[in-house]
C-alpha cells in the first residue's frame, strides 16, 4: 500500500512539472499581452503598411489591392489620397524633405515619393529570396544615422540594412517568427519594431533583428505597425481596421 502511495505521489509530481512547463512554453510563445486603447474601421481595402509622420498626427497607408498610398487621421479617417499608384505595395516609410520609401514586393524595389512633386525614384534591391510572393514586406528609415531598413517576409524571414544610396550594408536571418510582416525604427530607443502576422506578435529588436521583448495581440493579418505619442497603432489587411495600442514603458 505505501509503494502504491508513493508511486502515485510522483506520478502526480511528474504531471504538475509537465503542465508547470508547458504553460511555461505557451506564455513564452504568446508573449505579454497589449492593452488595446482602439480600433477604427479605415475605408483603405487591404491595408499592408503603415508609417506616421513627425507631429504623431497623420498616418501613412499603403494598400496591396489598390497599389495607392493614403494619410489617414489616428482615429482612421481617410484625408488624402496620394498620387502614386504601385504595383504590390506592402511597406511604407516616412523619410526626408516630404518624402516617403515604399516597399514594392514582387519587383523588389524601394521606392522614394515625394509627396509635393510626385516624382518617384525606383531602386532595385538585389538579394536572394525564393518566393516574389514573399519579398519586401515593411521598410524603415533610421533617422539617426540616414540608413534604411527592409524587411523580407519569409523564405527566408531577412532584416536587410541598406546605405542611402540603396546598397546592401548588411543582411540579418530573422528566427523569432513564422513571418515578419512590418517594420518601424523608434529613435527614441534606438531599436526596431516588427509586427509578425502568422504570429500576431508586436516584437520589439535591435539593430540586428535581435529579438528584446515580444507582445501578443489579438489582430488578423496585422501587416502595418507605427509608434507615435506613446501609442502602438497595427493596420489588419483582412480587417481593414487600424488599432491603438498603448505603448509599453521601456
Amino acid at each position: 500500500m505505501l509503494l502504491k502511495s508513493k508511486k502515485l505521489f510522483f506520478n502526480v509530481l511528474s504531471l504538475a512539472l509537465l503542465l508547470s512547463c508547458s504553460n511555461k512554453n505557451n506564455n513564452d510563445v504568446l508573449g505579454n499581452q497589449l492593452e488595446l486603447e482602439a480600433s477604427y474601421n479605415i475605408n483603405i481595402a487591404e491595408p499592408s503598411g503603415l508609417a506616421v509622420n513627425d507631429a504623431g498626427d497623420v498616418l501613412y497607408v499603403v494598400s496591396d489591392n489598390t497599389a495607392k498610398v493614403y494619410s489617414v487621421s489616428t482615429n482612421g479617417d481617410l484625408i488624402k489620397t496620394l498620387s502614386y499608384t504601385g504595383n504590390d505595395l506592402e511597406g511604407v516609410s516616412t523619410f526626408t524633405e516630404n518624402k516617403l520609401l515604399l516597399a514594392e514586393e514582387r519587383t523588389k524595389e524601394i521606392v522614394e515619393f515625394d509627396m509635393s512633386t510626385g516624382i518617384t525614384s525606383k531602386h532595385k534591391i538585389i538579394y536572394e529570396n525564393s518566393d516574389e510572393n514573399s519579398g519586401i514586406e515593411g521598410v524603415a528609415y533610421n533617422t539617426s544615422d540616414g540608413t534604411i531598413f527592409m524587411l523580407n517576409e519569409k523564405n527566408p524571414g531577412k532584416l536587410i540594412r541598406l546605405r542611402s544610396d540603396f546598397s546592401i550594408i548588411a543582411e540579418y536571418n530573422l528566427n523569432f517568427s513564422a513571418d515578419y510582416s512590418g517594420i518601424f525604427y523608434e529613435k527614441s530607443s534606438n531599436n526596431l519594431w516588427i509586427v509578425c502576422d502568422q504570429n500576431k506578435t508586436i516584437n520589439k529588436c535591435t539593430l540586428r533583428g535581435e529579438l528584446i521583448e515580444s507582445y501578443s495581440i489579438g489582430v488578423t493579418q496585422a501587416e502595418g505597425i507605427a509608434i507615435a505619442n506613446n501609442k502602438i497603432y497595427i493596420v489588419s489587411d483582412a480587417e481593414g481596421k487600424l488599432y491603438s495600442y498603448k505603448k509599453p514603458v521601456d
